[in-house]
């Protein structure tokens, strides 16, 4: 009895001591291109175009969007070759899931800002942090 409680404990020691090895991905975005539409309510239309070359296995991209204050981001959707991909949201984190496996892929992805245009009496202008 005694013997297996110190081989668990031994075992649980190694486990902590030993860093995990993560399982993380090598990829680059090899081509970026965003377009964004001024809408005349104050919204703007977002179209972005991203290709990821990835070496290893992957399960999903991601793509941050934080909205400014008195801003939202509406109808995020995600496209590969005209194909819609499943999203999930986690706060400002659009998790796109697509698997694969050392491949180059574009992917097409559109949303709307909602408010992202300040109005003011004389003037009116879009500044975005499109990247953070």
């Amino acid at each position: 009895m005694l013997k297996k409680w110190i081989t668990s404990l031994l075992l649980a020691a190694l486990l902590f001591v030993f860093p995990h090895q993560s399982l993380a991905v090598e990829f680059s975005i090899t081509n970026v291109k965003m377009d964004a539409y001024l809408q005349n309510n104050g919204d703007v239309k977002v179209e972005e175009t991203h290709t990821y070359v990835f070496d290893g296995e992957f399960n999903e991209i991601t793509r941050e969007v934080i909205p400014k204050k008195g801003a939202s981001i509406s109808q995020f959707t995600a496209t590969e070759n005209g194909k819609n991909l499943r999203i999930e949201k986690e706060d400002d984190l659009y998790k796109i899931h697509r698997k694969g496996e050392d491949e180059t892929i574009t992917v097409t992805l559109h949303y709307t800002i909602k408010n992202g245009i300040e109005v003011y009496q004389d003037v009116a202008q879009f500044y975005w942090p499109f990247f953070g």
